[in-house]
């Protein structure tokens, strides 16, 4: 038997895409290559709908047999579970990703090592995939036994509990316990990864990623760390990110001079900050995820899913050669976060 987890991100405007249509899609894709007719389980969480559904398909006397279980349901998500474009606090009834983790983990304790995928078909970007688009704003309101309301200030690594997308956070003990952590890493096959569908965008990282691609001093391969690149186009945004990642000062920002190798450690800390990281290591297992820069659109198929915007080529050729990064190996331009990587 192998089993997978396919999560669908609340379709919330203005950039709404089926994602729950992508699911199925994916569903079939691996029906379609089941050449060998294994058992296969499909556990679909979908978000704004607010239900879990279970498709399990068997071939007994080498034909292909469906059940369908809905295991569960949580609030359907609509408009008023937001303020304009934030996510209101204290919606305890909407689906969080807790419940994909936990998931996961009954997996870990039940069947180990049948987990082939963990994806999430959302938007994104690079802190995680982006299920309903709630805030982790380090604060909590809530009533006391008496009823009087109590405001926490500082919740350090624990998770807000108004929040229900995926942090970096999550793997860390004050919110994944050791036994549950355990359970979460067995669950996944030796041949098993993750998918994190959505974008990988950040306007500063992709801005000074340009402005090095194309500085007449840069090579796409085989730059030393040492050789100093003079900058005169960056602008205010670009350089408080550069100090904020780097520790370091500049006082002119029209005139910036960086060693290569800190460069690549600018870039490095941001792949270290993301989700995609994070999960890899978390698991032990390869991420697919959109490269710190890039974003992902629907990729024109009859039965679409997503692929990374094809733009990105000299992006691709960084991150490949000066990172060692691989690709997905359906060649949609995802990169490969390897759970070794430091």
């Amino acid at each position: 038997m192998k089993q997978f987890v396919l999560v669908a991100g609340y379709e919330k405007p203005p950039k709404q895409l089926p994602f729950r249509a992508y699911c199925e899609n994916r569903v079939r894709q691996h029906l379609v290559a089941n050449k060998a007719k294994e058992d296969l389980v499909f556990q679909i969480f979908d978000v704004g709908k607010g239900e879990v559904v279970i498709r399990r398909f068997t071939y007994p006397g080498g034909r292909q047999t469906e059940t369908v279980a809905a295991v569960r349901s949580f609030e359907r998500i609509t408009r008023a579970h937001y303020d304009g474009n934030a996510f209101k606090d204290e919606q305890d009834g909407v689906m969080s990703v807790l419940e994909v983790y936990a998931a996961v983990q009954a997996i870990g304790r039940a069947a180990p090592g049948t987990l082939m995928e963990l994806s999430f078909l959302s938007h994104g970007y690079a802190g995680g995939p982006v299920l309903v688009d709630s805030t982790d704003d380090g604060q909590v309101e809530r009533a006391d036994s008496a009823g009087v309301r109590q405001l926490i200030l500082d919740l350090g690594d624990r998770r807000d509990p108004d929040d229900h997308d995926p942090r970096v956070k999550d793997f860390r003990e004050v919110n994944m316990r050791p036994a549950e952590f355990a359970a979460f890493r067995a669950a996944y096959h030796p041949d098993g990864f993750n998918w994190s569908w959505g974008c990988a965008f950040n306007h500063q990282v992709n801005e000074i990623l340009h402005k090095m691609e194309h500085h007449p001093d840069y090579r796409s391969a085989g730059l030393p760390d040492t050789k100093i690149l003079l900058f005169d186009n960056l602008t205010r945004a670009n350089v408080a990110n550069l100090s904020l990642m780097l520790g370091t000062r500049f006082p002119d920002h029209r005139k910036v001079e960086l060693p290569f190798g800190e460069l690549k450690l600018f870039f490095r800390r941001h792949i270290l900050d993301s989700y995609s990281h994070a999960l890899a290591v978390a698991s032990g297992r390869i991420t697919f995820g959109g490269l710190i820069g890039t974003f992902s659109e629907p990729d024109g198929a009859p039965r679409p899913l997503m692929r990374v915007n094809g733009r990105f080529t000299r992006h691709f050729t960084f991150y490949r050669n000066y990172f060692g990064f691989g690709f997905d190996p359906e060649r949609r331009g995802y990169g490969a976060y390897d759970p070794a990587f430091t």
